[in-house]
């Protein structure tokens, strides 16, 4: 009896699971824009870099919508790449110091922050 349950369950969850019909797998074609008199729900997805607009659920697969054949030769034309000219560069160099051969810096006694503190200290 446990395992005719188990079996039940198994062919519920997979019937659950698979595509609920043939309609489904039809490829949708893209709006540009939103049709002003659409009716119902619709929604866009980004293809191609612009937004396709569908009527129907959001997040359908990108597989299923399609830009219409004209619009796509269209598209490919708008995102031809697009000549660059090569301008020579030039990079300012200069001569860094080596870190080895630092050398420190003494600073005139008298005009230190220790010197001035003792200074202050000190009444002659």
């Amino acid at each position: 009896m446990k395992t005719r349950i188990l079996l039940v369950f198994f062919a519920a969850c997979v019937a659950a699971l698979m595509p609920t019909g043939v309609a489904n797998a039809k490829a949708m074609e893209c709006s540009v824009a939103r049709p002003a008199s659409a009716h119902g729900y619709w929604s866009w997805r980004l293809i191609d870099g612009r937004k396709c607009w569908y009527a129907g659920k959001t997040m359908i697969s990108k597989s299923l919508l399609q830009w219409p054949a004209k619009a796509s030769v269209q598209a490919k034309a708008d995102t031809a790449p697009v000549p660059v000219t090569v301008v020579p560069v030039t990079v300012a160099t200069e001569k860094r110091s080596d870190p080895l051969d630092a050398q420190a810096r003494l600073l005139d006694y008298a005009n230190s922050f220790e010197a001035r503190w003792r200074a202050r200290a000190i009444t002659d």
